[in-house]
Order: structure tokens, then sequence, then C-alpha cells
């Protein structure tokens, strides 16, 4: 198993936080690795993300977990692999908001995919949080 967690403190509010991974038609203002995403359905369990990573080909994510303003999960099924996404989220003491994003990847063949992909995508962590920071802070 492979994971990479990156973590932010910002001032901004939950909701901002959360409109910012749940409308993936924004994610690419965030994440300068994709071209393009839209969800098929609405945020909820069982609904499928398509996304075209830059230099890549489509792909697609399942919902598997959502409770708003806390905690929002993505799944994509890989050959005797998973790729896991999980964000998470709380309220600082202070008013702002702390977020999480974890990239696992799970399976007999997760190194691989970890090696084809995962390493260099989840590299884009670090600048994707503090875009969503940026991004909150300033309408």
């Amino acid at each position: 198993m492979k994971t990479r967690t990156e973590t932010r403190e910002t001032k901004a509010t939950a909701e901002a936080i959360w409109a910012r991974w749940v409308d993936a038609e924004k994610w690419p203002e965030q994440n300068a690795d994709l071209e393009w995403a839209r969800a098929l359905g609405p945020v909820a369990v069982g609904t499928r993300i398509v996304m075209k990573p830059k230099g890549s080909g489509e792909t697609s994510a399942t919902i598997t977990e959502v409770t708003p303003l806390r905690t929002f999960r993505t799944e994509t099924k890989l050959p005797l692999a998973r790729l896991s996404i999980e964000h998470e989220m709380s309220t600082l003491p202070s008013g702002g908001t702390r977020f999480t994003h974890r990239w696992t990847m799970s399976g007999p063949l997760s190194g691989l995919f970890w090696k084809l992909f995962g390493e260099r995508a989840s590299s884009a962590l670090p600048a994707m949080l503090d875009n969503i920071v940026r991004i909150a802070e300033h309408p």
C-alpha cells in the first residue's frame, strides 16, 4: 500500500473549502494536472466523476462516502489495485478550517500503479492544497 497525505489550515470557512471539493468542474482551477472534470450526478454515494488528466486518457472515480462539511471520498478501481482519495476537514477553534487530502493506493499491483502515475499525480497535492487556500480565502 502507498499513501501520500497533505494538510493545510486556512482562515477560510468549511463551506468555502467544501465548495471547492464537491464542484468537479472547478477542479482544474486548483489542480494544474487536470484538463477537465465533471460529476455525472449529484454529490452522493455512487455518483461517478469523469476527468481528463493532462497527457493522459479519460478516467473516472466513484464517490464512496459523503458527510457534508466533513468528508468526501472517491475510489478508482484498477486491475488488482484501488486508488482511494479522501478529503477530510474540521473547524479550528479560531474559526478557520483544517483540511486534508489523502491518496491511498492498495492491492497487489498498487506498487506498479504508484510508479506509473500515483507518485507523480500525488506530488501535485501541495500545490493543489495551496491553490484551494488561495481561492477559498480570496473568492
